[in-house]
């Protein structure tokens, strides 16, 4: 007895020094504190809408950019709003609430409510809401001002009691299978593609991918409901959840969904007109999650993002909005971030308005990463932003090095502030590009320096790693003969430049190589449309040694302007007549430089009940399938790095949104629409402004007789040799919208909105597009003054010799 209990007490004293000799070797070098990111604390915020409870509203720490909130419509019947509140232990004691124009630039409205409930009236006046406005609220919590936005509109004539009701009878029939309940009827199946995945279905897949196959699905939590949209012709509503599935290596999987729905209601008759679902699951690295091949993925996106370390045993990667590590040598999972959190189920918890993003990966697997986007909880907790970290992978420890802060929506901060983000591990300083200015943070000396300033769009260019910046020196595009090319990992540049007659562009990088076109300027003409074309005659593409490795150029072809895909350089040409350029079949270019190859490839698989997974494969396998799991710690500093940029206020560019969600921005209008289209969406300018909808117009218009002065008025100043832009933007106060590549049945939005579009013809006088039906289009010949009736394929044919260049233009918004 006495030899045993020995035993036991040199095991228990083994025991309690391993602990010690862990915890320092997980801390060893941290002398800040070490803490989680801790829970929510900002009330959450939604309303009653019909019965349903929509449009939880994100809490914001500071005064937002109004123009660029849009992420909800609240419907408002009758002159009151049911707010619900849900403050748990912050204590709220006045809500201050005002309507403002779309633009932000007028005050409305403005009341107060003193008493604070759980669920309150917001009362209206309904003369405001002729058209959507803009919502704010302000509760004063715990000293503190937190603020909300959302659009507001008046419902009236827009079916939206049938739309919600239709929305929710379709997701639960999809979840429950229920048959002959009008989800087959409703779909229109026409893509075997969408039929071979679960984690994309659309209107197009087949009954059983949009019933969700074998997997049994369970929904967990709720669903949260946001109107993205409402008019008279259609409603836009996105469900979010999570839901739990019959699994294959495991009893069950967990999945975040995005459920998103375009209906509308006509004689009587509810119609989806769009259908979009993701899923993606949610990694559980204390589940079967490796097996003998690699790391099993499941259900998620085919672009899953990864990082491998240069000798192949580690690997990061990007799924459902967490960060993982997997050391293969050390047998370790490691979640590096994630606004979810295991113990805690708060749905505040659950916001997708953000992104993780992996910078680099150094040799020993430390990694950099930045978020962008709302900031759920923790320390930032309310702001949007980007937050760069770095993971030490001895220390199991993630420090933040820096925020930058934005007052602009999450979308529209992460695609501005993710334009350049480049942390130096050796000299422990942070580069940003924001509001056109090039930062240097030093992280341990607490600086910011602007090391270039008035950088404007079309004068650099940004490596896809962060790593690499090109940019002119001259007041625009065509004045420039130089382009300066940086290396942010250790300071370096060198110069690129032309001929004094000549002008220097810069246009991209493939992976570290530079590449750049070479225009003339006796070649600088015009577009058809009446848009200067900078015609670039050559590209070039230079090693990061400043080396020619490739050139293009072809006889009669100029370029207009490149796109850069995963090595493939697309050349977007045209042919020159007089001063005059007209679109020319595309040309394409790949770059020399070979992708490494590496032991650990994304890949995809198939199996009867979940169907297409994805799964990181090694090329040598895994043996042990039961890795532990870790958590690192976050290393508080003392005073980190907090910038604010993005606060400048852009004039231009136009904003798609689709699918509930920001889909990009674009310079031209043109650009936006095609995209906006594409994804059954809309187009907003940089006022907030709508530009072009997809569906939101009468099959039938004619503004012939109601704008038959602005008719004549366009068609006199174009007969008597006016160029088209100078006579559109004579007719608005507002911008003139370039238009090129878009086809006529796209257009046909613009007329119902009583503003002519002028159509350019190769080689022939404009015409003025006045009307339109179910199949025809209408339009006056500037130089004559003639009408003629044609199909809208006819009109597309007449219109394909000059690249489909039309002119709009936007009337000025009422208020």
């Amino acid at each position: 007895m006495k030899k045993k209990a020995i035993h036991v007490g040199v095991l228990a004293a083994i025991f309690i020094i391993a602990v010690v000799v862990f915890e320092y070797m997980t801390t060893r070098g941290n002398d800040d504190m070490m803490e989680d990111l801790g829970n929510a604390v900002l009330p959450r915020v939604y309303f009653t809408v019909d019965g349903y409870g929509v449009n939880a509203l994100n809490a914001y720490s500071e005064e937002m950019d109004i123009t660029t909130m849009r992420d909800s419509v609240t419907p408002i019947s009758g002159k009151k709003l049911t707010m619900n509140l849900e403050a748990d232990e912050t204590k709220v004691t006045a809500v201050d609430y005002a309507v403002y124009t779309l633009d932000g630039k007028k005050k409305l409205s403005e009341d107060k409510i003193s008493k604070v409930k759980d669920q309150m009236d917001l009362s209206f006046d309904q003369n405001l809401l002729s058209e959507e406005r803009m919502l704010v609220l302000i509760l004063h919590a715990d000293g503190k001002s937190v603020y909300y936005y959302t659009r507001i509109v008046n419902p009236t004539d827009f079916n939206l009691t049938d739309c919600l009701d239709y929305v929710y009878n379709f997701h639960e029939n999809a979840l429950k299978k229920v048959e002959n309940a009008g989800v087959g009827a409703a779909l229109e199946q026409d893509d075997e593609d969408a039929n071979s995945t679960f984690s994309h279905v659309t209107i197009h897949s087949s009954y059983d991918q949009v019933t969700w196959g074998n997997l049994a699905p369970q929904v967990t939590g709720g669903e949260r409901w946001k109107i993205t949209e409402t008019n008279s012709s259609y409603t836009s509503v996105l469900l979010e959840y999570d839901v739990s599935c019959t699994g294959e290596e495991n009893e069950t999987d967990m999945y975040t969904v995005r459920e998103f729905f375009r209906v509308r209601k006509n004689n009587g008759q509810m119609y989806l007109l769009n259908y979009d679902r993701t899923m993606e699951q949610i990694f559980d690295g204390s589940k079967n999650v490796l097996s003998e091949k690699g790391i099993l993925l499941g259900i998620t996106d085919p672009d899953v993002p990864y990082v491998v370390s240069s000798d192949g045993k580690i690997v990061a990667f990007v799924q459902a909005d967490e960060l993982w590590n997997y050391d293969k040598e050390q047998d370790q999972l490691s979640l590096l971030f994630s606004f979810r959190d295991a113990e805690n189920a708060d749905v505040r918890n659950k916001v997708s308005d953000h992104k993780i993003q992996i910078l680099n990966m150094d040799k020993k697997g430390n990694t950099t990463f930045s978020v962008s986007g709302y900031m759920n909880r923790g320390e930032h907790e309310g702001y949007v932003g980007v937050a760069v970290y770095y993971y030490n992978i001895e220390t199991n420890s993630i420090e933040e090095k820096a925020f930058v802060s934005s007052n602009k929506s999450a979308a529209i901060a992460g695609s501005e502030l993710d334009t350049l983000k480049y942390y130096n591990t050796k000299t422990n300083k942070l580069y940003m590009l924001a509001d056109g200015a090039l930062h240097e943070i030093s992280i341990k000396k607490d600086y910011d320096e602007v090391l270039l300033d008035g950088l404007k769009d079309g004068q650099y260019v940004v490596s896809d790693n962060g790593k690499w910046l090109a940019y002119q020196t001259g007041d625009d595009v065509t004045s420039s003969t130089e382009v300066t090319v940086m290396n942010l990992s250790d300071g370096s540049e060198y110069q690129v430049k032309s001929a004094d007659d000549e002008c220097m562009i810069p246009l991209g990088f493939v992976g570290n190589d530079f590449v750049s076109g070479l225009a003339k300027l006796d070649d600088i003409g015009k577009t058809i449309s009446g848009e200067q074309a900078v015609a670039m005659y050559q590209i070039e593409i230079r090693s990061d040694a400043d080396k020619v490795i490739k050139t293009y150029s072809s006889d009669g072809y100029y370029i207009l302007s490149t796109e850069i895909d995963d090595g493939m350089i697309t050349l977007n040409r045209v042919q020159k007549n007089g001063d005059t350029y007209t679109s020319a079949a595309a040309d394409y270019i790949s770059s020399n430089q070979e992708k490494k190859e590496s032991n650990i490839m994304l890949e995809s698989y198939v199996t009867d009940m979940k169907e297409t997974q994805m799964r990181l494969t090694y090329a040598d396998g895994i043996k042990d399938k039961s890795a532990k799991v870790l958590k690192p710690k976050q290393v508080v500093q003392d005073d980190p790095a907090l910038p604010s940029f993005g606060k400048e206020v852009k004039e231009n560019g136009y904003y798609v949104y689709g699918t509930g969600q920001l889909q990009g921005i674009y310079k031209t209008a043109g650009e936006a629409i095609r995209k906006a289209d594409s994804v059954s969406g809309v187009v907003i300018d940089a006022k907030g402004q709508y530009v072009w909808e997809r569906g939101n117009r009468y099959l039938v218009y004619d503004l012939s007789t109601s704008q038959a002065s602005a008719v004549s008025e366009l068609q006199n100043a174009l007969a008597s040799g006016t160029s088209v832009l100078e006579a559109a933007g004579n007719m608005s106060d507002q911008k003139v919208l370039e238009l090129t590549g878009c086809t006529v049945e796209e257009m046909l939005y613009l007329i119902n909105k009583d503003t002519p579009v002028i159509g350019v013809r190769n080689g022939a006088s404009a015409i003025i597009l006045t009307g339109y039906d179910e199949s025809h289009v209408t339009y006056v010949d500037s130089e004559n003054g003639e009408s003629k009736t044609v199909t809208q394929e006819e009109m597309d044919q007449i219109m394909q010799s000059s690249g489909n260049a039309y002119v709009g233009y936007l009337k000025k918004a009422e208020e």
